[in-house]
């Protein structure tokens, strides 16, 4: 989820930059959408490999500065050294306003919201190890100069969100037996 998080944030700093605020009803102004496949070497919690992904992400920007990102991805990572594999299962929705919120004190703050399926891990063809899913709203904070992070609230959580609620700590903590 941490990668979406980030795939988002710098979704909606770009489109923040491209497109001029309106007053305009929300009609689309912009579509994408991208196929996309590939397997490359990696690394996950420390446990080298190789990881596989496929995904179809559909992105719409509207006159009134607010996207919606609609993003399907499957990741299976298999480990170098035991063979031993975990999949990645994102399905989820992502709407934010694209303009940064200009919070006056030399910070700017972005809001996503996503719905669905923001991330499950699994053994392929075998157990859920955790999912996060339902709705989740994370408010972030960065310096409006260096771009550094500052600060993430969480709000308007439904379903389980068991990364999430363990700030992420979870993530390593499954993954890790799972494939040694």
């Amino acid at each position: 989820m941490g990668r979406l998080v980030f795939l988002s944030v710098v979704i909606g700093a770009i489109v923040a930059v491209l497109m001029p605020g309106s007053g305009v009803a929300a009609k689309p102004v912009f579509y994408s959408h991208a196929n996309f496949r590939d397997t490359f070497p990696d690394e996950i919690c420390g446990v080298p490999g190789t990881s596989f992904v496929r995904g179809v992400d559909n992105a719409t920007i509207y006159a009134d500065n607010t996207f919606k990102d609609a993003f399907t991805m499957i990741q299976t990572f298999t480990a170098t050294a035991s063979g031993k594999s975990i999949r990645i299962h994102v399905a989820s929705q992502v709407s934010e306003n694209a303009e940064p919120i200009d919070n006056g004190d030399g910070t700017i703050t972005f809001i996503n919201t996503f719905k669905g399926l923001p991330e499950q891990l699994k053994i392929p063809h075998g157990p859920v190890l955790i999912r996060d899913a339902g709705v989740v709203t994370l408010t972030q904070t960065y310096d409006a100069n260096t771009g550094d992070f500052i600060s993430q609230t969480v709000s308007g959580e439904k379903g389980p969100h068991t990364d999430l609620d363990s700030d992420f700590a979870i993530f390593c903590d499954v993954i890790v037996p799972a494939l040694t």
